[in-house]
C-alpha cells in the first residue's frame, strides 16, 4: 500500500469518526472569519508593518497587500511561500519542490532574489550568510498565522539594510486565540501532510499553544535544469505562551525543525528558535517593546555544509506628543556563520565569520490638518562590513475623507554585502572581493488607496526605483581571476494594481495586475561577464483574479486564475494557471476539502534557472480539517 493511499485512508477514517460525533457550539476563539466582513470593515484591518504600530488599512501610506486568516483557511496551499501566490505585489517562482525565488520589484531568480526582507512574529528569517530567504526552513502552522502583510517598496527606515524591494510580516496569532485541539491532513498523489494542534490556557492570564507539522513532498520534474531527485520529508515543532495584563504582554515561542533529502542519504537541513517578547502599554496611543531571539540552523547537501547563527535584540517605543506620532529603536545583531565545502574548489576564506550590525532609529508622522500628515524618519546603521550607513524615508499623505487616500513617497535602502559576495573564492578562477560595497537604491513611489464605491476596494501605486552598485562578475587585469565587483547602475518603474469587489453577498472577486520594466548599464569602462546575471530574470507582467464563492453556509468554492509574461536568457514561455479549492463544512468541528493546484497544464515552468529548476507539476489534493 503506497504511503498516499495509507494518508487518504487515515484521513476518511477520521473524518468518519469526528463527523458521527455530537455536535458543539461555534468556539469563540476560532478565527475570524473575514468573509463575513463588509468591504468597509476589511479596509479598516488593523495592520503593523507600515509604521512599526496599529493602524487601520485605509490610512496606509505604502503599497501594502494583506493577506487575511479568511484568505489562508481558503487557500490551497499547504506551505508559505505557496500561500504567497494570494498577493499581487510579489512573484513567486518555484525553483524545485523544496527551494523558492520569491521578489517584489524585480530580480527573480534563485541566487538574485535577495532584495525582499522576510519576518515572522518580528523575527527576520533572511539570511545575511547569502543574501535570501531559504524557504524550505520555514514551515508554520497556516492556520496560527492571523495575516501576511506583504509591503513592496523599501523598508530601510524602519527595518534596516536588506529591507529594499519590499518586506513581508507574518504575524501569528495569539495563544489565547487558538485554544482546543487543531488536526488537519492532506493527501495528494506527490504531497502529504499533517498538523496537530493544541492550544490550553493557565489562569486568567496565560495561553500557550504547543504544535507538531509533518509533511513529505514528492520530486519536480525536470524543467530548465536536468531532472534529479529533490524530494524530501520534515517536521517542524513548536510553542507560543502569551501572558496578558491590563498594560504588559509577554510572549514567549520557539520552534524546532528537521529535514532529510532523498538525493544523498544522512543529507538535510535542522534548526531552532527562541523569541521573547515584552511590550507595556503607556496610554495614549503610545507604547513600549523589548524583543530578543536566538536562531539557528545548519545545512548538509551533497559534500557541502553551511550553517548560520544569529543573536538579535531590540528596543523600541512609540509615544504621541500632540500632533506628533513618534516612533524610535534601537537594534544589535550578531550573526556566525560557517561554510565547508568538499564538493568543490569554492570555499570561504576564513571558513567561519562573526559579524555585528547596530542601528538606531526614528520616524515621525506630523499631522498638518484639513486630513495632511507628513512622515519623516532614518535609520542609522553601523555593519562589520560595510561601516556607516543612512537610511532615510520621507512621505506625504493625505486622507481628505475616511475612503480615500493619496500618498507620495522618496526612500534609500541598501543590500549589504554577504559573506558570499567578499569572501568566496576559488583560486585561479574567483578572488574573494574585500571591497565589495552595499547595492544602494533612491524609490520614488506614489500611489491611491481606497473605495471608490462601498463595495469596492482599490490600490493604485507606480514606482521608479534607481539602483547603483549592483553586482557584477568582472576580470581583473583582463584575465583570470575574476572578482565580483560593483560595475551596474540603472532602474526599474512600474504600475500595482489590486481591487476587491462583492458582486453579492456571498460572492466576492479580486484582482491585481503588476506591471514592470528595467533599463541597466554597465558603468563606464566595466565589463560585466555574466551578462547583467545579477538583475535576475523578470516578468513584463503579471495578473490574477480570484473569486471566493459560498453558495451555501456550509460549502466554500475558490477559483484563481494567474497569467505571467515569458522570461528570457534563457528564454521560457508565459503560462497561465489554474488553483481552485471546494470546502466542505460537515459539521462546525470538521471540514471536508479538495484542491487543486496548476490545474490547467500537466507542468510548467516558472524558473529559467539552468543548474536547478524543475518543472511545477499539476497536484490535486483532499483533506480534512477537524477543531474541538
Amino acid at each position: 500500500m503506497t504511503r498516499g493511499v495509507r494518508a487518504a485512508l487515515f484521513l476518511c477514517a477520521a473524518a468518519g469518526t469526528l463527523a458521527a460525533g455530537p455536535a458543539r457550539a461555534e468556539d469563540p476563539a476560532e478565527p475570524q472569519d473575514l468573509s463575513g466582513l463588509s468591504i468597509e470593515q476589511l479596509a479598516q484591518i488593523e495592520v503593523r508593518s507600515a509604521s512599526k504600530r496599529e493602524q487601520p488599512l485605509s490610512s496606509v501610506p505604502t503599497a501594502l497587500y494583506v493577506i487575511t486568516s479568511d484568505d489562508i483557511l481558503r487557500s490551497p496551499a499547504t506551505s508559505l511561500p505557496e500561500l504567497l501566490r494570494e498577493a499581487p505585489n510579489l512573484q513567486v517562482q518555484r525553483i524545485d519542490a523544496q527551494e523558492y525565488a520569491i521578489t517584489a520589484r524585480g530580480f527573480s531568480g534563485y541566487d538574485t532574489a535577495n532584495k525582499l526582507l522576510v519576518e515572522i512574529d518580528g523575527r527576520s528569517v533572511y539570511s545575511t550568510f547569502h543574501s535570501g530567504v531559504f524557504w524550505e526552513l520555514h514551515n508554520p502552522v497556516l492556520e496560527d498565522i492571523r495575516q501576511v502583510e506583504v509591503i513592496s517598496g523599501p523598508g530601510g527606515t524602519l527595518y534596516g539594510a536588506n529591507a529594499v524591494n519590499g518586506v513581508i510580516a507574518v504575524t501569528t496569532r495569539d495563544a489565547a486565540d487558538t485554544l482546543g485541539l487543531l488536526a488537519r491532513g492532506t493527501a495528494g498523489a506527490r504531497e502529504q501532510d499533517a498538523v496537530l494542534r493544541y492550544g490550553f490556557r493557565l489562569g486568567d492570564r496565560t495561553a500557550v499553544r504547543v504544535y507538531g507539522n509533518w509533511f513529505n513532498r514528492d520530486g519536480l520534474p525536470g524543467g530548465t535544469a536536468a531532472d534529479y531527485d529533490d524530494a524530501f520529508r520534515g517536521w517542524q515543532a513548536g510553542f507560543r505562551g502569551d501572558v496578558a495584563g491590563s498594560a504588559n504582554r509577554l510572549t514567549l515561542q520557539g520552534d524546532i525543525f528537521g529535514q532529510g533529502y532523498r538525493l544523498v542519504k544522512g543529507d538535510g537541513a535542522w534548526g531552532k528558535n527562541l523569541l521573547a517578547r515584552w511590550s507595556h502599554d503607556l496610554g495614549a496611543a503610545s507604547s513600549v517593546q523589548l524583543q530578543a531571539y536566538y536562531d539557528d540552523y545548519r545545512r548538509q547537501f551533497i559534500l557541502v555544509r553551511d550553517s548560520l547563527e544569529t543573536f538579535d535584540a531590540s528596543a523600541q517605543i512609540n509615544r504621541r506628543l500632540g500632533a506628533h506620532q513618534l516612533v524610535a529603536g534601537l537594534g544589535m545583531r550578531t550573526t556566525r556563520d560557517k561554510f565547508i565545502n568538499n564538493l568543490n574548489i569554492f570555499k570561504l576564506v576564513p571558513d567561519s565569520m562573526r559579524l555585528w550590525f547596530f542601528n538606531g532609529f526614528v520616524q515621525d508622522e506630523m499631522a498638518l490638518g484639513h486630513g495632511a500628515s507628513l512622515i519623516a524618519g532614518v535609520k542609522l546603521e553601523r555593519s562589520s562590513f560595510t561601516g556607516f550607513d543612512i537610511l532615510p524615508n520621507l512621505r506625504l499623505a493625505w486622507q481628505p475623507n475616511a475612503r480615500n487616500l493619496l500618498w507620495a513617497a522618496v526612500s534609500r535602502a541598501i543590500r549589504t554585502p554577504s559573506r558570499t559576495d567578499r569572501d568566496l573564492y576559488a583560486l585561479p578562477i574567483l578572488a574573494p572581493a574585500p571591497r565589495f560595497a552595499s547595492e544602494k537604491l533612491v524609490a520614488i513611489e506614489a500611489g491611491y488607496r481606497g473605495q471608490p464605491t462601498p463595495t469596492t476596494t482599490l490600490s493604485v501605486s507606480g514606482y521608479v526605483n534607481l539602483y547603483d552598485d549592483i553586482r557584477t562578475t568582472e576580470l581583473t587585469n583582463g584575465g583570470l581571476p575574476i572578482q565580483l565587483r560593483n560595475g551596474l547602475a540603472g532602474q526599474t518603474y512600474g504600475v500595482e494594481i489590486w481591487a476587491t469587489q462583492q458582486v453579492a453577498p456571498w460572492w466576492r472577486v479580486k484582482a491585481g495586475a503588476n506591471l514592470m520594466a528595467k533599463d541597466f548599464h554597465a558603468k563606464p569602462g566595466v565589463v560585466d561577464i555574466a551578462a547583467l546575471g545579477s538583475l535576475g530574470s523578470d516578468p513584463s507582467y503579471q495578473l490574477q483574479l480570484r473569486s471566493q464563492f459560498d453558495p451555501t453556509p456550509s460549502l466554500t468554492i475558490d477559483v484563481a486564475l494567474r497569467a505571467v509574461d515569458a522570461l528570457r536568457n534563457p528564454a521560457i514561455p508565459a503560462y497561465a494557471e489554474a488553483d481552485a479549492r471546494i470546502g466542505w463544512r460537515v459539521r462546525n468541528a470538521v471540514e471536508l476539502y479538495v484542491a487543486g493546484q496548476n490545474l490547467l497544464h500537466a507542468r510548467h515552468r516558472e524558473s529559467n534557472d539552468t543548474d536547478q529548476a524543475q518543472a511545477v507539476a499539476r497536484t490535486v489534493e483532499g483533506g480534512v480539517r477537524l477543531r474541538f
